[in-house]
């Protein structure tokens, strides 16, 4: 005891002493680029010791003082009476008060509310919980014919999450016993794999790698820094994917920067676009699907993920990739309640459908969902549902928004992606049914 009290001391002087000497460095413009890395750094690391509840109160806490900042600062700089902006900024804020109140309100909206709470809240334990749900052996080799049965008897809808928790920790344990990273999944030892676990093992194994290598990037970091660890990571997805699947890995990037490393998107954007621009929507994409289980956005209602989508991006191809990533996200996590998504598109029906985003991230989720789980209920029920005959409105926007995409994805899409192995595809946006209509033509020339 006496010890631990000396060190706990310690700590605190030290980091009294460190506080202050970043603060002087501020005044110095020369050196306050070091010192905002100095402050990333020990942030980063405090942050990685937290538990979940408290992680989770970080970056809630974190969000709101950057957007007050950010706000405090229009208005020094009288940006803020720009009237785009403060029209824009009216506009966003009438939008959120409006779903705060018919998310909240009694009834079933607040039911469905507390219902996709749940989900989200599953979905987090699932992926996180993988291995004891599993039984992962910790050291040894890994017999992935078992593990990968042992994810498929969890269920139709667990077995998705699973399966990409097994990539993960299984190619994190091969990064950890310092073994050589090549042909992850491509090496007889992979061969067991059944096909349709193809598409989350490769979205796993990009989880392993983004993890391992952002830790090395920060907001501060030079450009060629930047470049070598980007292409490190896009060199490990290509070494350890199969032909078609690489675009599932390299989505994961995206899912990782914006979830732990927030303050890097801007340079890994700018930077993946010199290195690997095909990679750069796929990042987008993953980052659009972080949104949906970030902390702040946690609580349907209470902040809008869909304005995030909004906002975030720097570019239209940008803005369309992290929308579908939001849809991809949305749907995916509640297939088995389809009214969470009928209550989704009464009150942003009309917004949703000013793009194709929404469409492609909905149609992509269900093509990915339907592969991991032939056959899938939920995905059939989901694809079945329509709402109250009595509302017309809402019986015309689920057909146009949700019933017949469903229909185009399962039956026309799907099976062209299925045949020529291109199911990494759909992990960004892009027109499926052109790209459909594309490899149809292929096998067409290559017949005569």
């Amino acid at each position: 005891m006496r010890e631990l009290t000396k060190s706990a001391i310690s700590y605190a002087w030290a980091m009294s002493l460190f506080g202050a000497e970043q603060f002087a460095n501020v005044l110095s413009a020369r050196r306050s680029e070091r010192t905002g890395e100095a402050f990333y750094t020990v942030t980063q690391a405090a942050t990685e010791e937290l538990g979940d509840i408290l992680w989770a109160a970080y970056q809630v806490g974190d969000q709101l003082q950057r957007s007050s900042i950010n706000l405090l600062f229009d208005f020094a700089t009288l940006r803020a009476f720009n009237p785009s902006y403060a029209s824009r900024l009216a506009e966003e804020f009438a939008r959120q008060a409006s779903e705060t109140i018919r998310a909240l309100a009694p009834g079933e909206n607040l039911s469905l509310a507390y219902q996709e709470f749940r989900n989200n809240y599953e979905v987090y334990n699932l992926v996180k919980h993988v291995h004891e749900r599993l039984h992962i052996p910790s050291e040894g080799d890994y017999p992935l014919a078992e593990l990968v049965g042992r994810a498929y008897a969890l269920g139709a809808y667990p077995d998705l999450w699973a399966v990409e928790g097994l990539g993960h920790d299984y190619a994190a344990s091969l990064i950890e016993r310092g073994a050589p990273v090549r042909g992850i999944l491509t090496d007889e030892r992979a061969s067991v794999l059944p096909a349709k676990s193809l598409t989350m093992m490769h979205a796993g194994i990009g989880l392993a790698f983004a993890e391992r290598l952002m830790k090395r990037v920060t907001p501060y970091s030079e450009r060629a820094h930047a470049r070598a660890v980007l292409t490190e990571f896009v060199t490990l997805c290509r070494d350890n994917s199969r032909p078609g699947y690489v675009g599932a890995a390299y989505e994961s990037l995206g899912l990782v920067t914006r979830t732990w490393h927030a303050q890097t998107v801007a340079l890994v954007d700018g930077v993946l676009a010199e290195v690997e621009p095909e990679a750069v929507g796929y990042f987008w994409h993953g980052a659009g699907r972080a949104l949906y289980f970030l902390p702040i956005y946690f609580v349907p209602g209470l902040l809008s993920p869909w304005v995030a989508a909004e906002q975030e991006p720097p570019r239209e191809d940008a803005r369309l990739n992290m929308k579908a990533g939001l849809a991809w996200a949305t749907t995916v996590v509640n297939v088995r309640q389809p009214r969470i998504m009928e209550s989704l598109l009464r009150r942003d029906g009309a917004w949703l459908a000013r793009d194709a985003g929404f469409t492609n991230g909905l149609m992509s989720s269900l093509i990915m969902g339907y592969d991991i789980t032939p056959g899938d209920p939920f995905i059939e029920s989901f694809c079945a549902f329509r709402p109250d005959a009595r509302d017309a409105a809402a019986v015309e926007r689920w057909e146009r928004m949700v019933a017949q995409p469903c229909r185009e994805a399962l039956q026309q899409i799907y099976p062209v992606l299925r045949e020529h192995e291109r199911l990494g595809e759909v992990f960004h946006y892009q027109d499926l049914s052109a790209l459909a209509a594309r490899l149809r033509q292929t096998r067409a020339t290559a017949a005569r």
